[in-house]
């Protein structure tokens, strides 16, 4: 009887015991998996950080064998990481120059800068930095910074300000002398209109180089008011040419309108400002044309769309300066060289007109020679 009791005790107590365990075991599984699931997680997390840095990094053993590589350094070095896992550099097919670089000996330094001209002669700046990651290993981590975008601010800036200096001391040097020169004696009346000319040309530039400025100013701030109504664009181009002319026969240039007359190219704008857009590549195409050149403008159009084009047989741009063009204070080195007094403000002053219009800018290389810049507009719409 007593063996009864005692089994009637123990059974449940055991199966107490049992149920109890089961769920611990269940638990503790549990807890188990979620940390998997967690670690997983976290090692995917890490994956995607590293996989999305805009830096590129490259870990290689003491052996400088490569062991791995994230997508922005493949983007760098021009290469894909199955390409060069597990190779030394000079077991790689033609690596880049970058990828050289990387490998190159830093001695005591933990980084150092490196640069080189890309295809179409750009220079690219990149900062390569060294990181010991595990001593026992050997492993090393190279982090490879893209800093061509900072060098290039870095240059604009002084660019700038040396462009700045000039454009505001030259006039003002040009006038103090010829006010100089009028306050002196015995001045004859030919001296005299020489001197007063020589402050008016210096007087205008001054005032033309602060229009740009201010112009400048107010589109980044939102100030560069528009008045929108029907505009003809083969009008006001006829019109531009006409106040361009005298210059245009001063350089022997010639000048063709290809305007279909009987066809109307009206569009939705501000006449003034479109004015200011044409003006501004017209003025280019006189500029970068040598004497006896030609310069072509045009106006076609389809449904949707109007083309306003200048062509011209000029100096042309430099190939690594197309991407460039419409930035602001940005002048191609062939420009420079032709003509010194540029602001490089003007095609800036185009772009943003244009865009404020519904319309697109762009410049075309000419095969033969030249340039051709263009911008589009949206046909004018009766409003129902």
């Amino acid at each position: 009887m007593a063996s009864v009791y005692i089994l009637l005790i123990l059974v449940p107590l055991i199966a107490a015991v049992l149920i109890v365990f089961a769920r611990f075991s269940l638990l503790f599984l549990k807890k188990i998996d979620e940390g998997e699931e967690e670690g997983k997680l976290l090692r995917e997390r890490q994956r995607e950080i590293v996989e999305n840095m805009v830096e590129g990094l490259v870990v290689h053993g003491a052996d400088g064998r490569i062991l791995s590589v994230n997508g922005a350094a493949e983007k760098f070095l021009n290469t894909q990481f199955l390409d060069i896992k597990s190779k030394k550099i000079g077991e790689i097919d033609n690596p880049s120059q970058l990828l050289k670089a990387v490998f190159m000996s830093l001695e005591d330094r933990k980084e150092f800068d490196f640069s080189f001209k890309d295809e179409h002669g750009q220079d690219l700046f990149y900062q390569i930095i060294r990181v010991p990651l595990s001593e026992k290993r050997g492993e090393i981590l190279k982090i490879i910074r893209d800093v061509s975008r900072a060098k290039y601010l870095d240059r604009m800036k002084n660019e700038y300000i040396t462009m700045m200096s000039h454009k505001i001391l030259t006039p003002l040097t040009n006038i103090k002398w010829a006010a100089g020169v009028l306050s002196g004696h015995d001045l004859d009346e030919q001296k005299k209109q020489e001197n007063v000319k020589n402050i008016t040309i210096s007087a205008n530039a001054l005032i033309e180089f602060t229009a740009h400025l201010l112009n400048i100013t107010e589109i980044e701030e939102g100030l560069f008011g528009y008045k929108f109504e029907k505009v003809d664009m083969a009008e006001l181009a006829s019109e531009a040419i006409k106040n361009h002319m005298e210059e245009m026969l001063q350089h022997n240039l010639k000048i063709i309108f290809n305007d279909a007359k009987a066809d109307f190219h009206l569009v939705k704008g501000d006449k003034n400002r479109l004015n200011t857009a044409i003006a501004n590549y017209l003025d280019n195409a006189i500029k970068y044309t040598p004497d006896g050149g030609s310069i072509e403008v045009s106006l076609h159009k389809d449904k949707y769309t109007l083309w306003f084009a200048v062509k011209d047989t000029g100096i042309g741009v430099s190939p690594e300066s197309t991407g460039s063009l419409f930035t602001k204070f940005f002048r191609d080195k062939k420009a420079k060289a032709i003509h010194t007094e540029g602001t490089g403000a003007g095609l800036f002053i185009v772009k943003n007109i244009i865009e404020k219009h519904g319309g697109k800018v762009g410049y075309e290389p000419i095969k033969s020679g030249g340039s051709m810049f263009y911008f589009t507009l949206p046909v004018y719409k009766e409003e129902k």
